[in-house]
């Protein structure tokens, strides 16, 4: 096999620039840098595992590659083949074959080294449409969500945001859907897309579901809430806690907070090294919402309002229960605890 010139160059290039950036992260921790304060390991999605260096943010973005934004929409005449929306250049219009202005819309988008194809979003997508009939769009932006530096795939929340919200403002002008009608989902950064995109949209957005929204550079260090998903962006903002204080937020932001088993890591049935448990305990947060679809109201994950955990752990919150997840309460306020079995089907129901 035989490899040209450039591509060996480029390789060499990526290697000394990996090595140069490990040896950063482990001179500065040796400094007495802490993990989980400056710097993390993260898998992501595809088993990949990468240095999350949040230690110092870029400057000037004005030379910063915004990528694409792809929206996929799916109902269940399409369930399996995406329709890619387009918005009309003046961002006033949308033309679609399959959205059915009478069904509600649902709205779902990943987070850092992730892509809309994902299998967590597609068995989301299967769930939704197997028990409603909805409009569910997916929201890719993996050509900057894939980016090595943390930092810029942080900063480009904020551009993702303002995209949705103008793919948002165009069904609300083309089909006169009202803003009742929609629910935005986001996992990690995600979550803070779909903030920026309640932020930005012309109509006050129902409901925006926020799945353990990421903590680097949005609660550590700390910024204004117009930099970070909560409870000003929707009527109403439920936010499900499950790797608190490493990936996650820790404290409570939204209308109704959930705290599964703490809603720090490791969550029930992530074991192995730190790193990979870590991970896995910010993804159970996807899991948990996609199983709670199925559950009706005052089924499935029953969570307790309760002043702490560690209250909660010793049984003294057992009254006013509400389900977590899809179907929950909207009039729902304050921090919520429940446990959960180590494996699928997570829901353990009133315990």
């Amino acid at each position: 096999m035989q490899f040209s010139k450039n591509v060996v160059l480029r390789s060499i290039c990526y290697f000394v620039f990996i090595l140069s950036y490990s040896t950063i992260i482990w001179t500065s921790d040796n400094q007495g840098r802490a993990y989980g304060d400056e710097w993390l390991y993260f898998v992501s999605d595809n088993g990949t595992t990468h240095v999350m260096n949040f230690s110092s943010v870029p400057n000037d973005t004005q030379d910063m590659n915004f990528g694409d934004v792809y929206f996929y929409l799916y109902t269940r005449n399409n369930i399996d083949k995406p329709e890619n929306l387009r918005i009309s250049e003046n961002n006033i219009s949308i033309e679609s074959l399959n959205f059915n202005k009478s069904n509600d819309i649902r709205v779902i988008t990943h987070g850092w080294f992730s892509a809309e194809n994902v299998n967590w979003i597609q068995k989301i997508k299967y769930s939704l449409l197997r028990e409603y009939d909805l409009n569910v769009i997916t929201v890719d932006w993996s050509e900057l969500s894939n980016n090595i530096i943390y930092p810029y795939a942080a900063l480009s929340t904020r551009y993702i945001g303002k995209r949705v919200a103008k793919l948002l403002d165009a069904l609300i002008k083309t089909y006169s859907v009202g803003g009742k009608k929609i629910h935005l989902i986001g996992h990690s950064l995600g979550a803070h897309i779909m903030g920026y995109a309640g932020m930005f949209s012309m109509e006050k957005i129902h409901r925006i579901t926020g799945l353990d929204p990421a903590r680097p550079l949005f609660e550590i260090p700390e910024i204004s809430p117009d930099y970070r998903l909560d409870k000003s962006d929707a009527d109403f903002v439920d936010i499900l806690h499950t790797c608190g204080g490493i990936f996650g937020y820790k404290r409570s932001y939204g209308h109704a907070d959930f705290y599964p088993n703490s809603g720090q890591p490791m969550q029930p049935g992530c074991s192995g090294v730190r790193e990979v448990a870590e991970s896995c305990s910010h993804g159970r947060s996807h899991e948990y919402f996609e199983e709670s679809i199925e559950y009706k109201y005052n089924t499935g994950f029953i969570s307790f309002p309760c002043e702490s955990w560690k209250k909660f752990d010793v049984g003294e919150c057992k009254e006013d229960p509400t389900s977590m997840g899809y179907n929950t309460n909207v009039t729902s306020i304050g921090n919520y605890y429940f446990r959960t079995r180590n494996e699928y089907k997570f829901a353990i129901g009133n315990v």
